[in-house]
């Protein structure tokens, strides 16, 4: 049937025209928005890039103050901490070797000596956590060996408290209060003392006290801190001992093992901080190496390597 003529045919056409027309002009208008829409965040984005750029150009130019101020404030540095400790917890050490090892190696800032023998520390809070961290090992590591009584034949006991502030030592020796044990307990006292400066980080250090009791002659000490550090000092500044007794044996002599019930431990540096390598039951005969201060470097019967201190061993006389 030809509709070519109907009117309702021909206004039919015209609308479908017109929509079709209506969709392809939203069509395009809803593109041309979406591509303004994507780039509007991308020029503040650019903005916000460039004016950074510029804050931190003009922040590094010493005669635009005003932006390093305003920098100060939008990017706040890592605040340094500061502390000062006395020069005496480095008693018997070379002061400088210690501030170098600790600007090389731990990451501190500077090491600065002031009036009335004391050391100020600048530092990240980064690095503080570390050496503090690092100061509670060595204290740990430093009461482990205490309870090792075979390299320490005078100790009888040892306790201390969680906080590492109160510490006993219970010592049995014919000597009133032998340096040997003094030397021990000093060495504990400036290890705790240094740890608890880094445990307060500027704040009051708390006090350490260290108390020896022979048992044999009733003698009593007590270091406390603050008020005996220039007396634990002195004790750490002295050499380790007198040596009034003859020489000790030599690379070439033999030794024999000689710890009655106990075994001695065989390590692998000549310092109680070194690893155990091996336990020597008493009587075993050790050829001598090589010598540092009071520790032997030796060879024993199975040829293994090592090192032992030389209070725990007697020289081998020659049969001739």
């Amino acid at each position: 049937m030809d509709r070519s003529n109907d009117p309702q045919f021909e206004n039919d056409e015209r609308i479908e025209e017109n929509m079709a027309r209506y969709q392809e002009r939203r069509s395009f208008r809803e593109e041309e928005e979406g591509k303004r829409r994507w780039w509007i965040p991308l020029t503040i984005l650019l903005i916000i890039v460039a004016a950074i750029g510029a804050l931190w150009y003009f922040a590094s130019r010493s005669e635009f103050w005003f932006f390093q101020d305003l920098m100060a404030v939008i990017s706040p540095e890592e605040e340094e901490i500061q502390i000062i400790m006395p020069e005496a917890l480095f008693a018997g050490q070379d002061v400088d070797e210690v501030a170098a090892r600790a600007i090389e190696d731990q990451g501190v800032d500077e090491i600065v000596p002031i009036e009335d023998d004391m050391l100020v520390y600048n530092m990240s809070p980064a690095v503080k956590e570390s050496l503090h961290e690092e100061a509670r090992t060595t204290l740990e590591e430093k009461l482990s060996d205490l309870d090792e009584y075979r390299q320490y034949p005078y100790l009888v006991d040892i306790s201390y408290d969680d906080s590492f502030t109160e510490f006993f030592l219970l010592i049995s020796d014919g000597e009133e209060m032998p340096t040997e044990a003094l030397r021990a307990a000093s060495e504990l006292f400036v290890t705790a003392v240094y740890y608890h400066y880094l445990d307060a980080a500027g704040d009051d250090v708390r006090e350490v006290r260290i108390e020896l009791e022979n048992e044999e002659t009733d003698a009593l000490e007590t270091f406390a801190y603050p008020a005996d550090l220039n007396r634990v000092a002195s004790i750490l500044e002295r050499p380790e001992r007198v040596d009034e007794e003859p020489a000790g044996p030599e690379a070439g002599d033999r030794v024999v093992v000689d710890t009655g019930p106990d075994n001695l431990n065989l390590r692998e540096g000549p310092e109680i901080t070194y690893l155990i390598i091996g336990v020597l039951s008493s009587g075993t005969v050790l050829e001598v190496t090589g010598t540092e201060g009071e520790w032997l470097e030796v060879v024993t019967p199975e040829q293994k390597e090592g090192w032992v201190h030389g209070d725990f061993v007697k020289l081998v006389e020659d049969d001739t």
